[in-house]
């Protein structure tokens, strides 16, 4: 049977983690564009600008680290990939000269662990 008060702990839980790493990201200078931006392609849980480059942040929440390490898979990965090309595709101040791009990634636990990849993986998608 379906338990709706995991789904809605489990996305509050969520909702935390992605506030926390929001605040992460914004103490190291980093500026959001957009949290939860949804595109045909799947979401981007915040993008960022970081200077000159466009980041999406993926933002993972486990009670142990390594698991949320483990858990963002190469076609999760292609999806948030497809999803930035086509924000930057759709955004009029990149037509002509499209951004440096990067793909970081926040893992939050319970209690006050967060652990933040820069440049987590490389795009294989062609600019």
């Amino acid at each position: 049977m379906f338990d709706k008060t995991l789904t809605t702990s489990t996305y509050i839980q969520g909702l935390h983690a992605e506030a926390r790493a929001l605040k992460h990201l914004e103490s190291l200078g980093m500026i959001c564009l957009a949290k939860r931006l949804k595109t045909p392609h799947g979401e981007i849980d915040l993008l960022m600008k970081d200077g000159e480059t466009i980041v999406a942040a993926e933002v993972k929440y486990r009670k142990i680290l390594e698991n949320a390490a483990y858990s963002i898979r190469p076609p999760q990965q292609k999806r948030i990939q497809h999803a930035l090309e086509w924000w930057i595709s759709n955004h009029r101040d990149y037509i002509h000269r499209p951004p440096f791009q990067r793909f970081d990634v926040v893992l939050v636990c319970p209690g006050h662990d967060i652990k933040y990849y820069k440049n987590a993986w490389i795009s294989e998608v062609p600019n």
